[in-house]
């Protein structure tokens, strides 16, 4: 029956130890290790239970096998139970990525430590990967900022919804579709043309389109008439469906020696021409795809954790973090909906002869993330921090930093610049787009050291450190300025703006936490809008949550319009303030109105002050 598959689950997890802590030893090393239960039914959403049979080759209907007390485990949001927790997956999507991963086992371990990595949207139904589910979800941009718990389930896309209750791993329509045969021979008018590849044999050529992309090999046949004959290689389209080519998630081929039609099996399963449990099938295995990514990151466990080897009191640290959540002692987080987890540090002193950085970067969709780098020295000889993808990294040229520009969202850094030894910053290595951005680790004459904290994937905070240099004489010490140590959104003020340094009422966003500040230039570069503002509109909802600006023009781009994003409701309070833009009105002063509450327990914005209200004084220029 169409979705009876969803009830069923397998649960990944720790084993107790005998010290009530959750050990994660080798997977099925001994008794103690991280496992995968056997094929378990949730029906009782109401109480919440999950029930599975410790066995993985057992389910939950096989003949003899009786549900016991002793075979519920708390998994997901549920909080550890006698040192046990786990992740729960259908079997369905359980046995896909053991396919993906053929002929190699799961690492289970790697596992295990990638889900605990994983925030638990509000709004969401599982874990945050960082994409949408393919479709069955999506992250609410318009009311919330990129930082904020905006994973939201979507119901109202009715193809999708559709097909992802049907089975992805047994979908009766395969055999068909594999026993397919073309009625009609494809014919090709072959031209004559001499260029670089007409004097390869047939074999050279098509081993070259057998390493291509389909779009690629597709393009290359455009650009040499030569790689026409592609088109009728039943060769080159039985690859297709190879591991890592665009029909791998037809897996039923794998082994089978049968002589078929692949050119039609091709055009058979298009995404238009698929049935609902291949669609589903392709649907979860690019989300797999990218957790594969995951799971092959390569981590240097013997690198020093601690400070205190580099010399730590000669040295002056800087650091910037996501939104890290605290543990309690059982290794469980309270209210992580967002943000990310601290799992280790590492530690370790730039080479002196440095020639290279090589960055790891990996992610599912539109979450990319930094997960390692290493730093390599003239004799190859390297320091690894971090998760290592190895064979897929990025290489910057360099023997000097003096800091690094980082675009870091609440869950980890997604890209960084690195300011080499003339002062200028490199590429993005990395994606920046909707992260707020810090140039809190740039300034320096030299950095000599680096520790990075990480979850069970990625690079969570970085901080880097300088020699205090007593014997040089240093000018007198200023407090650091709000536009080099605060997390900017969407990027950093330009130094041509003057910001509010002295009357700024925040904490000190080098204490505050993640914490970014989001700003906009309604007036424009050198304030060529002002003259076209005719509105100040502010919406309150409980708080000040958003200032529009209004115009005379449509011409005004987007992100000048508006500061703040909330769904206002019938609730919300509009006030509006008019201005004369075109005849010369200019905002002169902004007052602001804090609310402050000392008492112990309270958040520490309310400490330092909450924006009740502000005022806004107009004045006309000649």
């Amino acid at each position: 029956m169409a979705g009876s598959w969803l009830g069923e689950f397998r649960a990944s997890r720790p084993l107790k130890s005998d010290n009530d802590r959750v050990l994660i030893p080798s997977v099925y090393s001994s008794p103690r290790g991280t496992f995968i239960s056997g094929v378990g039914q949730y029906s009782n959403p109401y109480r919440g239970t999950w029930i599975a049979p410790p066995d993985p080759a057992m389910r939950w209907d096989n003949h003899g096998y009786l549900s016991q007390a002793s075979d519920e485990l708390p998994v997901m949001r549920q909080r550890p139970m006698n040192g046990r927790h786990g992740f729960v997956l259908h079997d369905a999507c359980w046995r896909l990525l053991q396919k993906a991963l053929e002929p190699n086992n799961t690492p289970l371990e790697r596992l295990l430590v990638v889900c605990r990595s994983l925030p638990f949207p509000l709004r969401g139904f599982g874990v945050c990967w960082g994409h949408g589910y393919g479709g069955l979800a999506y992250f609410d941009s318009r009311d919330h900022y990129p930082w904020e718990d905006r994973l939201v389930e979507q119901y109202d896309s009715p193809d999708i919804c559709h097909y992802a209750r049907e089975n992805p791993y047994d979908v009766p329509e395969i055999p068909g579709l594999l026993m397919a045969r073309s009625q009609e021979p494809l014919h090709l008018i072959l031209k004559t043309q001499e260029d670089c590849f007409s004097t390869l044999p047939w074999e050279i050529l098509e081993a070259i389109a057998i390493n291509l992309p389909t779009g690629d090999a597709l393009n290359l046949r455009q650009a040499s008439k030569t790689f026409l004959p592609v088109l009728t290689s039943q060769t080159f389209w039985a690859s297709r469906f190879e591991a890592g080519h665009d029909r791998d998630f037809i897996f039923e081929k794998r082994n089978n020696k049968e002589s078929r039609d692949w050119i039609t099996l091709y055009r058979m399963t298009n995404h238009a021409r698929l049935p609902p449990g291949l669609k589903n099938r392709r649907r979860v295995w690019e989300l797999i795809r990218a957790i594969i990514n995951l799971l092959r990151l390569r981590l240097d466990d013997a690198l020093e954790s601690s400070r205190m080897h580099l010399g730590a009191d000669g040295l002056r640290w800087s650091e910037v973090a996501g939104d890290v959540k605290q543990e309690t002692g059982s290794g469980y987080c309270e209210g992580f909906n967002e943000g990310c987890r601290l799992f280790r540090k590492q530690c370790a002193s730039i080479p002196s002869e440095l020639s290279r950085i090589a960055f790891s970067i990996t992610g599912a969709s539109n979450a990319e993330y930094v997960t390692g780098m290493r730093f390599i020295a003239s004799n190859d000889v390297d320091i690894r921090l971090g998760y290592i993808a190895e064979g897929n990294e990025l290489f910057l040229e360099v023997t000097a930093v003096r800091g690094f520009v980082l675009a870091i969202g609440p869950r980890g850094i997604r890209a960084l610049q690195v300011i080499g030894g003339n002062g200028c910053a490199s590429k993005w290595f990395g994606c920046p787009r909707d992260s707020p951005v810090t140039e809190r680790l740039v300034g320096f004459e030299s950095i000599s050291a680096l520790e990075v904290g990480i979850d069970g994937y990625k690079i969570v905070s970085l901080a880097t450190a300088r020699l205090n240099l007593p014997h040089v004489p240093r000018p007198a010490e200023q407090g650091p300025s709000l536009r080099t140590t605060a997390l900017w959104y969407p990027t950093v003020p330009s130094p041509d703006l003057y910001l509010n340094d002295v009357s700024f009422t925040g904490e000190s966003p080098s204490a505050a936490g993640y914490r970014p500040l989001f700003w906009t230039r309604f007036g424009g570069p050198d304030g060529i809008y002002l003259r076209s503002l005719t509105e100040v509109c502010v919406t309150r909802l409980g708080g000040l949550c958003g200032i529009e600006f209004h115009y005379d023009t449509d011409d005004i781009p987007m992100e000048m319009r508006k500061l703040g994003r909330r769904n206002f409701t019938d609730s919300s309070h509009v006030t509006r303030f008019p201005i004369d833009g075109p005849g010369g009105e200019l905002i002169q002063t902004v007052d602001v109105s804090i609310e402050r509450a000392a008492g112990e327990g309270e958040y520490s914005f309310y400490r330092h002050g909450k924006l009740r209200s502000f005022k806004a004084s107009n004045v006309t220029s000649n």
